[in-house]
């Protein structure tokens, strides 16, 4: 007999909280290019426009991609990009050799998830 109610699976519940992890830091990043009125609008069109929710966005970061170069043109998506980037990997992105034309947000949301394994489940700056 469960007292406190069904055992939760532990890496479902880190792989949730990394998740988390990733959608806190895309907000972020969104509202500092957008400021806040400006982000609730992108997400806004994000929704309507490509069934893309910021929760969404953190499990999918190719359609993530796609919606946004398709909402914001190439320039935009590639300003957004950098500031995403920086986001997770820090504001010195490109002395580590990426820059943001060879740097994919998969492999970022990678880094943060492999954070979360690595370190267990309070990081360093998480």
């Amino acid at each position: 007999m469960r007292i406190f109610g069904p055992r939760r699976n532990s890496a479902v519940c880190e792989q949730g909280i990394a998740y988390s992890q990733i959608r806190d830091r895309l907000d972020s990043a969104l509202t500092s290019v957008f400021s806040e009125d400006g982000k609730k609008a992108v997400l806004y069109y994000l929704t309507e426009k490509y069934s893309l929710t910021l929760e969404n966005a953190s499990k999918d970061p190719e359609k993530l991609e796609r919606s946004l170069t398709n909402l914001l043109g190439e320039i935009g998506w590639t300003v957004v990009k950098r500031r995403i980037l920086q986001e997770f990997y820090g504001p010195k992105l490109e002395i580590g050799g990426l820059s943001v034309e060879s740097a994919s947000l998969s492999d970022a949301f990678g880094f943060v998830r492999s954070l979360r394994s690595a370190v267990g489940t309070n990081p360093i700056g998480m």
